[in-house]
């Protein structure tokens, strides 16, 4: 019988492995990239879903933040299908990031996993600051 507990770890991990070195695009690591992006068209709010691909405000969905997303989606099947559950078990996978006026000048922002699972099961990771390493990369 699979256990839902199981699963708690997950969003933190989808969080580590996007923000990691393992995730360099061209130019920078997707930190780099969406600081950079979210700087050139003064967004402070992104959602990024992992399942659909797709970023909100729309604006923001450039290659370079979307790339890896697929490399995501196998970690969350791979945890599942390891962990007894099926491949479709979660519904809803995604990130959601937030830079403050007050973090802006030391290039900060925080991320927050979210899964819910097909009974509406939220699974949460805890805040995740991170920063931009690079100069400033021109997006647009």
């Amino acid at each position: 019988m699979p256990k839902k507990r199981n699963l708690n770890g997950l969003p933190y991990n989808l969080v580590q492995q996007y923000f990691s070195t393992l995730f360099y695009f061209k130019k920078g690591y997707m930190a780099d990239w969406i600081w950079c992006a979210a700087d050139e068209k003064n967004v402070a709010d992104i959602e990024i879903n992992i399942l659909t691909k797709t970023v909100n405000p729309k604006l923001l969905e450039i290659n370079p933040i979307t790339a890896y997303l697929d490399r995501l989606q196998e970690t969350i099947k791979k945890e599942l299908v390891a962990n007894g559950f099926g491949d479709n078990f979660i519904k809803s996978a995604k990130f959601e990031i937030s830079i403050s006026e007050t973090d802006k000048p030391k290039k900060l922002f925080r991320c927050v996993a979210i899964l819910e699972d097909k009974y509406g099961k939220i699974y949460r990771s805890k805040i995740h600051t991170d920063s931009s390493l690079e100069k400033k990369i021109k997006v647009f």
